[in-house]
């Protein structure tokens, strides 16, 4: 899954929120929606899970291995040194992108799981 597939998922569905006429007389229909886009959030979130575990190994033996190659005085000095090589500053950006995309994915989750919830209300009224 692509991430603008999955951003035009959760546009769609935060458009669906909102209770409208039309949404009431579909309020079992829309219930049902929301448990999809939650499905497919959360195997999207497994694929971000995945990545987020690849690159953090990336990003560490990065920094092991700069840190190997780095001269200096004490730990602390190398570890400066390290956070301005190129190869690791990039790894551990990616890394922290991809844990901001979980984040945001966990929250639309709970989101729709709320939604759910609420349509499935309506639909026994």
């Amino acid at each position: 899954m692509e991430f603008s597939d999955i951003e035009t998922l959760v546009e769609n569905g935060v458009d669906q929120i909102s209770i409208t006429s039309e949404g009431l007389a579909s309020s079992r229909e829309r219930a049902a929606q929301f448990l999809v886009i939650q499905a497919t959030l959360t195997t999207y979130q497994k694929q971000v899970g995945e990545e987020v575990a690849k690159f953090s190994a990336l990003r560490d033996a990065t920094f092991a291995d700069s840190i190997g190659k780095t001269e200096g005085k004490n730990v602390t000095e190398k570890k400066i040194k390290v956070a301005k090589d190129e190869n690791y500053a990039s790894a551990e950006k990616k890394c922290e992108e991809l844990k901001s995309l979980q984040e945001w994915v966990k929250g639309h989750i709970k989101i729709f799981e709320n939604a759910h919830i609420l349509y499935r209300g309506l639909s026994r009224e």
